[in-house]
């Protein structure tokens, strides 16, 4: 035996994937108003993902206050993050399990790298850096920063990916050039954190919504919908992981039930 091998080797936790056993594990994100939170509280409307649990970070409940303007019962259950610290205990909740949520909701991830970039900064007022520059106040972020920033927000997506559950995050989009100055539409986050973001996520959307004339018996009207990207196309940022991209190009007035259902070949319930 080799002089590094433990005497009591782990046992592998070795299995064959199923579809059955798969868990959204998702970022939505888009302008706002598209309806990324209505979309995401449409959780509610399938057995297998409600009932749903909005961590609420933009303060932007009002649009799902309604329930029967999106055709669920009740709202759903919301926790206000009271700071960046506090996800620590809103993980643990979730990962004890001993609660009856099926689907977490993180609303929104571009403003928790907000929240958590002015938790960074605040632990360092009034400290000096190697350089000997001396931080003052709250705007005054340094490079390093956003460097540390990734990698929390990088450890915390992983922890909440993980999870034994359906986990959503939206984020609002934002647009920058590749190296050959071409325009990308993207989740707004800082580029090392979209890209291992991106890497962690089985579906990423891109909600949008267009305006369609209709005509009929009285004339013509304009109605607006809400349409979903799920694979890339020009310049904007998509992706469908599903057995063969069930999810296809585009879903119009998505929900949350119909994702679920065109990935596991479901009828509609």
């Amino acid at each position: 035996m080799a002089k590094n091998t433990p005497v009591e080797l782990p046992e592998l936790k070795i299995y064959r994937p199923k579809i059955t056993d798969y868990k959204l594990k998702m970022l939505i994100y888009g302008p706002p108003g598209a309806g990324k939170t209505t979309f995401a509280a449409t959780a509610e409307l399938h057995d297998i993902t409600a009932p749903a649990l909005f961590v609420n970070i933009e303060g932007g409940m009002l649009s799902i206050a309604e329930a029967n303007d999106i055709g669920i019962e009740e709202p759903p259950s919301v926790v206000d993050l009271e700071g960046f610290s506090h996800l620590d205990q809103i993980f643990w909740y979730l990962a004890k399990g001993d609660h009856p949520f099926k689907t977490v909701v993180i609303d929104s991830l571009s403003e928790l790298q907000i929240v958590n970039l002015e938790h960074i900064v605040g632990k360092q007022l009034d400290k000096t850096s190697t350089s000997g520059a001396k931080r003052e106040d709250e705007d005054d972020i340094w490079q390093e920063d956003y460097g540390k920033s990734t990698q929390e927000l990088r450890r915390f997506v992983r922890k909440f990916r993980d999870l034994p559950m359906h986990v959503i995050f939206t984020a609002h989009d934002a647009s920058s050039q590749d190296k050959d100055k071409n325009e990308i539409v993207h989740p707004a986050l800082t580029p090392k954190l979209r890209t291992a973001v991106s890497g962690y996520m089985d579906i990423i959307g891109y909600m949008f919504t267009v305006t369609e004339t209709i005509e009929d018996e009285e004339g013509e009207t304009e109605e607006i919908n809400r349409k979903l990207l799920c694979q890339p196309y020009k310049k904007w940022v998509a992706k469908d992981r599903s057995p063969g991209g069930r999810l296809g190009m585009v879903i119009d007035n998505p929900d949350v039930p119909t994702l679920v259902n065109k990935i596991m070949k479901k009828e509609e319930v």
